[in-house]
């Protein structure tokens, strides 16, 4: 297995300010961000220092993936959050099957928020269960590890996110 480097660290940087300006014009006043753990917490973290206002920070925590394969949702932590009529910022660090980020969007509708909006750092090109309204990147359906994303917990310190080429680790 090799890693090709598809996004450097200069250019992450630069784009985590600009959806962090971006998202300052979204939401007008107070707002909670619900970061989706494990792969969100780099940039979740980048982010909230990139935002210039007082914000509550959630986690939540559901996974879909084995390796490098889409499974079953599992659901392993949920926010302990009062969300009725509040605005919400759902962050999660990529957009692919859509599995989770659709979870996560019904659960905090259903625990009655006002408005919810979805970012993601990179979406990948592809059908999705879902939509998010602020996107740092578009990638190809490629296997991308780095800046928290990971394969079996590998890589997620990476400083820029790469593309996995060769067989499974």
């Amino acid at each position: 297995m090799k890693l090709k480097r598809l996004i450097g660290e200069e250019e992450i940087e630069g784009k985590v300010k600009e959806i962090a300006k971006q998202i300052e014009k979204t939401f007008k006043g107070k707002f909670i961000i619900i970061s989706l753990l494990k792969g969100a917490f780099i940039f979740t973290a980048d982010l909230v220092r990139n935002i210039e206002r007082q914000v509550e920070v959630y986690f939540m925590k559901v996974k879909s993936y084995k390796g490098q394969r889409s499974g079953e949702l599992q659901v392993e932590l949920l926010p302990k959050v009062n969300l009725k009529g509040k605005k919400v910022l759902i962050v999660d660090e990529i957009l692919d099957s859509g599995k989770s980020l659709k979870f996560a969007k019904e659960w905090v509708q259903r625990e009655g928020a006002g408005e919810v909006k979805v970012c993601v750092l990179l979406e990948k090109e592809k059908e999705k269960e879902v939509k998010a309204d602020i996107v740092g990147f578009k990638i190809p359906n490629y296997f991308v590890v780095g800046y928290g994303l990971d394969l079996d917990e590998k890589f997620r310190n990476l400083p820029y996110i790469a593309k996995v080429e060769g067989e499974e680790a």
